[in-house]
C-alpha cells in the first residue's frame, strides 16, 4: 500500500514560540532580484514563483552551470525546473525567451524568467489573476508536467502548502529569501484525496507509489524470451519532480523504479515490461532499472541507499538474482552496442575505468551512478562488492560510519566504525583511514543482512575481521595514544573507552606501527 497524499499546512496564527520569524520579502541578493524581476516582467505573483522553486529544490542552483552534462542529465532548467513533461515547459520556455534549451539549462536566471513567462501563459489560459493566488491552481497543475491527475493535484497542494507556511529559505551562495505566509483555504493546502493511495494499489513493490506511464515510444510489453537476471542502478541527475515528469512523458526513455533522496519509491511500468533504460536492448530485456534522485558527483543520502537496498533485496528474492557485482550493476557497466556486442558481459573493471571506457555506458555512454558506494550498498542486502570497487587502502564511507578496503583474493573487507571519532580519513590519498571501534561490550550487534535464496560466496559477502586479518586493537578497551593526538584526550587514562581500529594495507601490517586514537 502506498502513501496517502497529504500535505499539511502549518498554522499561520501560531504564537511566537512555535512560528518562525518571517520578515517582509527580501529584495536584495541575486535570487531575490531574479524572482522579483521575472515576476514583474511576466505579470505573475513573485511569491508563487518562490513557492514553486522551493518545491522544486531549485533555489540553490548555481547562477551558471558551466559543467552541464547534456547527455547524462535529466533535461531540466532553472529554479522552476522546466522540463519535458506532459507539457514541455523547457521547449515552451525557450520559445518564449528566444533562447535555446541548452542556454536555459546553463543560465538559472534566464530559465527563471522563461518559467515565469510559461506560468503567465498558463494563467491567462486558465483565468488566473495576479491578486488571487488560489486562482492559479489549474495553471500550477499543468506546469507540473505530470500526466496523471493524482500527481498533478498533489504537486499543486505542495505549492499551496508552501505558500501557506511561508519561511526563510537558503538560496545559492548562502542568500536567504523570505516567503511571507499566505491565508489559503485548506482545500488547496491539504491533499486528502485517495487518488495516490488508489494508484499505489497497482504497484508491485509494497510501499511504492504507482506513476501511470504509457509505453508508446517508451518501452516494450513483455521480455521476449528472456527472464529478469540483472538490476541496473542509475541516477537521475535531477530532482524528484523533474525526473518523474520526464520519465513519465519524454519519449525513448523509461525505467521500472525510481527512489527519492528521502527513500520515497515510485514505479512507472510493471516488472515484466522491457523498459528502455540501459541504452542496450539486450540488457533492457534482462534487467530491472532503478533510478536514484541525485547526481553522480555528489554523495547519495542514507535514506536513499536504505530504500534502494530493500528494493534490490525484494527483486533478488523474487527473481533469484545473484547478489554480486556481475548482476547488480551500474549504468556505466552496460556494453555499448555501437562498439561491442550487445550481449557482451557487463564491465568488470573499476567504476572509474568503466566510466572512461567507450565500450561501456550503453549507447549514450552514461557514467552513472558515479560515486555510488558499492561496498556498503551491497552489504545491506547480503551481497558482495568487487575488489576493484575499492582500493587496498582503508577508506571511510560517505557518512564515516564504516571503512572498507580490498583485502586480496577478490574479497572486500568492511568494518563498522562505531566508536568515538567514527572513521577518520587518511591524511593524504596514499594513507589509510582510521576506524574507531567501540569495545565489544558497548558496541550494538550489527543487524543481520537479509538471507539470500541463492548460494552465496560467503555468509555475508565480506571477510570477517578475525585472525591475522584483524586490524590491531587496544587490549584494554580504552584508547591509548600519544599526548599530541587531536583534542588531547587520547593520552589520558580513563577518559577514552573507545578502541581505535587501525586500518592498514595488508603488505604493511607486519612492518608498520599502528596508528592509535
Amino acid at each position: 500500500m502506498g502513501p496517502v497524499g497529504l500535505v499539511v499546512m502549518a498554522s499561520c496564527s501560531s504564537g511566537p514560540d512555535t512560528a518562525p520569524a518571517i520578515d517582509s520579502p527580501s529584495t536584495t541578493g541575486g535570487v531575490a532580484s531574479a524572482l522579483s524581476s521575472s515576476a514583474v516582467k511576466a505579470g505573475v505573483p513573485r511569491d508563487l514563483l518562490l513557492a514553486i522553486a522551493k518545491v522544486e529544490d531549485g533555489l540553490s542552483l548555481p547562477a551558471k552551470r558551466l559543467e552541464l552534462d547534456v547527455d547524462n542529465e535529466v533535461p531540466a532548467a532553472g529554479p522552476l525546473q522546466l522540463r519535458r513533461g506532459k507539457l514541455d515547459t523547457l521547449r515552451r520556455g525557450a520559445e518564449l525567451t528566444g533562447a535555446t534549451e541548452l542556454e536555459l539549462r546553463i543560465d538559472a536566471d534566464l530559465a527563471l524568467e522563461a518559467g515565469a513567462l510559461v506560468l503567465a501563459e498558463l494563467g491567462a489560459r486558465t483565468g488566473a489573476r495576479s491578486d488571487d493566488l488560489a486562482s492559479w491552481n489549474e495553471a500550477i497543475e499543468e506546469m507540473s508536467g505530470f500526466a496523471d491527475d493524482a500527481h498533478r493535484e498533489h504537486y499543486a497542494h505542495q505549492v499551496f502548502a508552501t505558500l501557506a507556511r511561508g519561511g526563510r529559505f537558503e538560496a545559492r551562495d548562502g542568500e536567504i529569501v523570505v516567503l511571507p505566509p499566505h491565508d489559503l483555504p485548506p482545500s488547496l493546502t491539504l491533499d486528502v484525496s485517495q487518488k495516490l493511495r488508489a494508484l499505489a494499489d497497482k504497484a508491485e513493490y509494497d510501499g511504492a507509489e504507482w506513476i501511470p506511464t504509457s509505453c508508446t515510444n517508451k518501452c516494450t510489453p513483455g521480455r521476449g524470451e528472456f527472464e529478469v537476471e540483472l538490476v541496473v542502478v542509475h541516477d537521475t541527475e535531477g530532482n524528484w519532480n523533474a525526473s518523474v515528469a520526464t520519465l513519465q512523458n519524454d519519449p525513448n526513455k523509461s525505467v521500472q523504479y525510481i527512489i527519492d533522496t528521502n527513500g520515497r519509491v515510485g514505479q512507472f511500468v510493471t516488472e515484466d515490461t522491457t523498459a528502455w533504460h540501459a541504452g542496450n536492448f539486450n540488457f533492457n530485456q534482462r534487467s530491472i532499472g532503478i533510478e536514484h534522485v541525485g547526481y553522480a558527483t555528489k554523495p547519495f543520502d542514507e535514506a536513499e541507499y536504505a530504500a534502494s537496498a530493500k528494493l534490490v533485496d525484494y527483486l533478488a528474492k523474487k527473481y533469484g538474482i545473484p547478489r554480486d557485482r556481475a548482476h547488480i550493476i551500474g549504468h556505466d557497466q552496460i556494453p555499448n552496442g555501437n562498439r561491442v556486442a550487445l550481449s557482451s558481459p557487463p564491465c568488470s573493471l573499476s567504476p572509474k575505468e568503466c566510466q572512461s571506457n567507450p565500450n561501456y555506458g550503453g549507447a549514450s555512454k552514461h557514467t552513472d551512478p558515479g560515486i555510488w558506494e558499492w561496498p556498503t550498498y551491497m552489504a545491506r542486502f547480503g551481497g558482495s562488492a568487487k575488489c576493484n570497487d575499492v582500493t587496498e587502502l582503508w577508506t571511510c564511507s560517505h557518512d564515516r560510519t564504516k571503512a572498507f578496503r580490498c583485502a586480496g583474493a577478490e574479497e572486500v573487507e568492511l568494518e563498522n566504525c562505531n566508536g568515538a571519532g567514527a572513521c577518520e580519513p587518511g591524511s593524504d590519498e596514499n594513507s589509510d583511514a582510521v576506524c574507531h571501534v567501540a569495545p565489544a561490550s558497548e558496541a550494538p550487534p550489527p543487524p543481520a543482512p537479509p538471507a539470500a535464496p541463492e548460494p552465496a560466496k560467503s555468509s555475508s559477502g565480506f571477510l570477517e575481521a578475525t585472525g591475522d586479518s584483524t586490524p590491531p586493537r587496544a587490549d584494554t578497551g580504552c584508547s591509548v595514544g600519544p599526548a599530541s593526538s587531536p583534542n588531547g584526550w587520547l593520552g589520558a587514562v580513563g577518559l577514552g573507552c573507545t578502541v581505535a581500529l587501525v586500518l592498514r594495507r595488508r603488505p604493511r601490517r607486519d612492518e608498520a606501527t599502528p596508528r592509535a586514537s
